[in-house]
């Protein structure tokens, strides 16, 4: 009966593919490559980029302009930095808060694109801190680390500072009862602030606080069901906080667990569909779903995504991301609920992992209409094979903007390769290539699109995996 439940289970998910949750578009790239740099929107839907530790930490910014499709250099910031937050103020500006070895922040005006040295931050931090907006506009910056240069200790922090953007002043609130680092910070329902998890005296800890804005007090409530860190969190809609994957030390975790606002306690929930660190979660409300993005590379593909239903708190769709660019900290949100992703490390194993800083952008649309501003942006799909479920052949088909190096193979539950459908070189068009499992036997297989454009030189230009299903 467990096996037929799995199996129902698994044709639903694979069903749901079928709906169309948006596509991801690549568009131009950034003028220059970035990893550890800061991204937010501005005011006007634009996105505004700083700092990067690609080569050296540095200084430069640039904004990409929806009206033309391109990114473009705009006035640096007064200090390098790498491994910074960027918060968009509700006065209109965007604050820079500190940097790996930095306390000083300052502010970007969008009106006139230029930085302003404000008030320093009072802790210094290496990273691994927690950023959060208050309900009145303040921003709260909670634990982190740095290491000790004479000693060499790795002295995690329980300290707390909040920005006013009105008086353009830092003070330092009451610190957390415990030191934290690479812990999550989740604004809730009436104005406080669950912190969970993170590293805390070189263990990982369940222990979780709750910080009352109006006292500038923590208390320590419920400890969530399992230690984690780098775990993503987010608010949903009826109070409750969702907490997903992170780690345990060493092993990477998929559970799940969920905060219940009324009852101040944490009850489990279903695993991700893959191991997940270092990920984000976003809202979709066109879906009423989650999108957990990043954080769960596989040893033979990209990083993958995956819609989970709120309510119910379970996965019902999985997809990989197009390319191999691993997702961490280079992924916001816009107000339509788009995503999108810049920069950070692509990645090539061949056959081990060779790693290179990306200038390359993507838009997750949920509308599924991104407007290609100019010939030069090109776009690739792969589509859900059908018939799915299938017995015992299927049609995978595909579609190329420009002439291209193609592979189309398909792999086992556990990463094998079973055929190689594609290894050629091909012209612009869409394609539809025939496969027959006739000597394979019931389960759940996978196949992969690698395109490499004949006039690249980077290594793979996209790639995507997607689920099939053999039933006979």
């Amino acid at each position: 009966m467990h096996i037929i439940i799995f199996i129902l289970v698994i044709i639903n998910n694979s069903l749901a593919s079928a709906q169309n949750y948006g596509n991801w578009y690549e568009i131009d790239s950034m003028n220059i490559a970035r990893v550890g740099h800061a991204m937010v929107v501005l005011p006007n839907g634009d996105v505004l980029v700083s700092g990067s530790e690609a080569d050296s930490i540095q200084s430069s910014a640039e904004i990409y302009e929806f009206s033309t499709g391109k990114w473009r250099y705009t006035t640096p910031m007064n200090v390098p930095r790498a491994l910074h937050n960027l918060v968009l103020l509700n006065t209109g500006k965007v604050l820079a808060i500190g940097g790996y070895k930095e306390q000083s922040c300052e502010l970007f005006d969008p009106q006139t694109e230029t930085w302003t040295i404000t008030d320093s931050i009072p802790t210094f931090r290496f990273n691994g801190q927690s950023v959060t907006e208050l309900s009145d506009g303040r921003i709260m910056v909670t634990g982190g680390f740095y290491v000790d240069t004479t000693t060499w200790d790795f002295i995690i922090l329980k300290n707390v500072d909040i920005y006013n953007p009105i008086t353009e002043r830092w003070v330092q609130g009451t610190p957390m009862q415990l030191e934290r680092t690479e812990h999550t910070a989740t604004l809730l329902n009436d104005g406080r602030v669950l912190v969970t998890g993170g590293e805390t005296n070189n263990f990982t800890t369940s222990q979780c606080e709750i910080y009352n804005p109006n006292t500038n007090s923590w208390e320590l409530t419920g400890n969530m069901q399992e230690e984690r860190s780098d775990q993503a969190a987010i608010r949903l809609n009826n109070g409750n906080v969702f907490v997903s994957g992170g780690s345990n030390e060493s092993p990477i975790l998929k559970s799940c667990e969920v905060y219940s606002f009324n009852m101040n306690q944490w009850f489990s929930a279903s695993d991700l569909l893959v191991f997940r660190t270092e990920h984000r979660i976003f809202y979709l409300s066109k879906y009423d779903q989650l999108m957990i993005v990043g954080g769960g590379l596989l040893a033979f593909g990209p990083d993958t995504w995956e819609m989970w239903d709120p309510n119910q708190l379970i996965p019902i769709y999985y997809e990989s991301f197009p390319i191999n660019q691993i997702i961490v900290d280079n992924i916001i949100q816009f107000p339509n609920e788009n995503i999108f992703v810049s920069g950070g490390w692509e990645f090539l194993y061949n056959p081990m992992p060779v790693f290179w800083p990306s200038s390359r952008s993507w838009i997750f649309d949920i509308t599924s209409n991104v407007t290609q501003n100019n010939n030069d942006q090109k776009y690739f799909s792969l589509n859900q094979n059908y018939p799915n479920p299938f017995n015992p052949s299927t049609t995978i088909s595909y579609t190329l903007q420009s002439p291209s190096k193609v592979e189309l193979k398909i792999f086992d539950l556990l990463g094998k390769e079973i055929s190689s459908l594609v290894n050629d070189y091909q012209i612009e068009g869409e394609y539809k290539i025939n496969f027959n499992a006739k000597n394979l036997s019931s389960g759940i297989y996978y196949y992969r699109l690698t395109v490499m454009e004949t006039e690249k030189s980077n290594g793979i230009t996209f790639q995507q995996t997607k689920k099939m299903i053999l039933l006979r």
